[in-house]
């Protein structure tokens, strides 16, 4: 594992946005036989409540874009004074160009305000803070905005009960910027890449390109979609969709993560009793509380109440918990949070942060839909008009 500490970045603010769209698992009696007991079973066991799901027409840069907005608004942050933009995401809207060039125009973002995209999933957010806070303590920016949002839910059937009710779709926008008097944050990174197939989806890239200008690949393709594989847990699965290997998953995450998390401890020298909250990955009510049990913290201190609320939100779920529990407790002068987020890859990424009063936690609001909006089919018509009425 690879420890670091940098010096001189301070968190300014952070807000999270979800969709309006909210399912609540009692209302999905029909896929556990109508019992409501065996519902109950799974809330207690796992943690199942509620989830926010957006539709497709929505894709995670919208998120993105309306998470920046509020924290410009909520936090008093005057746009022009980003010097730069981290966007994590795993769900790009575009494959070329990318798609943090929409966000910085949309944003109105000056000229000079470079910007980056980093491909994670639900490690993002601590690697987004890892990646801004060396661009700030070394000296090279003043005022990063990073920025992740995730789309999960999207085309999942709501048949799979391995995903659907695990999953919520958000996006999240964090300030750091540069300030001498800010209390070191310290991370301990590692990746276990002999689990790279253990979260991944199959045909998604290069890797395994289907060519549209080929009728063959068309066949192929509507073979492969028309012709799920029925798989050992009941639903049927294609190839284009997400696949996980939840037991290796979770023998990682039990094995790996609370040694992340205590060698991180060791790198700064702090013990539970100087940590107010262990804001894990939400991965789900069990799997919170068996990595905070292992990790030597007590289960009040490692809340799951975002993964009950507002689902596994992925890359944004640690946001989720800084802008609700967190929160909601208050924010003292040098109170301690330690982070630690774990997934694809196989990876884990774990930090510790230093609060001060000066923090803004804007909370979790609903997406609001810009006015320049446009569906899936306005955007096709969208771009049919343009390649038939302009000089190109």
């Amino acid at each position: 594992m690879s420890k670091y500490k940098f010096n001189n970045v301070r968190l300014v603010a952070q807000n999270v946005v979800v969709p309006s769209n909210e399912i609540n698992i009692y209302d999905e009696a029909q896929y556990y036989d109508n019992n409501v007991k065996k519902i109950d079973r799974m809330r207690k066991m796992v943690g199942f409540h509620k989830r926010r799901v957006s539709d497709q027409d929505v894709s995670p840069a919208y998120y993105a874009i309306d998470a920046a907005e509020k924290l410009f608004a909520g936090a008093n942050i005057d746009r022009n004074s980003i010097d730069a933009v981290v966007y994590m995401a795993q769900r790009q809207d575009w494959s070329n160009p990318s798609t943090v060039f929409w966000i910085h125009q949309k944003l109105n973002l000056p000229v000079d305000c470079p910007v980056i995209t980093v491909n994670q999933g639900c490690p993002a957010w601590v690697y987004g803070m890892w990646t801004a806070a060396q661009m700030i303590s070394s000296g090279g920016h003043k005022r990063v905005l990073l920025l992740a949002a995730d789309t999960p839910t999207v085309g999942i059937d709501p048949a799979n009960r391995i995903s659907a009710p695990v999953f919520g779709d958000a996006g999240c926008a964090t300030l750091l910027e540069y300030d001498e008097s800010a209390e070191p944050i310290y991370f301990d990174m590692a990746v276990y890449s002999d689990g790279f197939e253990a979260i991944i989806s199959p045909i998604s890239g290069e890797h395994c390109v289907i060519l549209q200008n080929k009728p063959e690949d068309r066949k192929l393709f509507n073979d492969l979609l028309d012709n799920p594989v029925q798989t050992p847990s009941g639903h049927k699965a294609t190839l284009f969709d997400g696949y996980m290997d939840g037991i290796k998953v979770f023998d990682f995450t039990i094995s790996k993560v609370p040694a992340s998390i205590k060698s991180l401890m060791d790198a700064s020298g702090v013990t539970e009793s100087d940590v107010k909250f262990l804001c894990l990955h939400q991965a789900n009510k069990q799997i919170i509380q068996a990595v905070a049990t292992e990790s030597g913290f007590p289960l009040d201190k490692a809340p799951y109440y975002a993964f009950e609320t507002y689902g596994n939100n992925t890359m944004c779920s640690i946001p989720t918990t800084l802008n609700t529990v967190v929160r909601d407790a208050g924010v003292a002068d040098g109170e301690k949070i330690l982070c630690s987020a774990f997934g694809n890859g196989l990876a884990v990424a774990s930090m510790q942060i230093t609060l001060d009063s000066r923090v803004k936690l804007l909370g979790v609001s609903d997406w609001t839909k810009p006015d320049w909006f446009m569906t899936r089919d306005e955007y096709i018509e969208y771009w049919k008009n343009k390649l038939a009425t302009e000089q190109h």
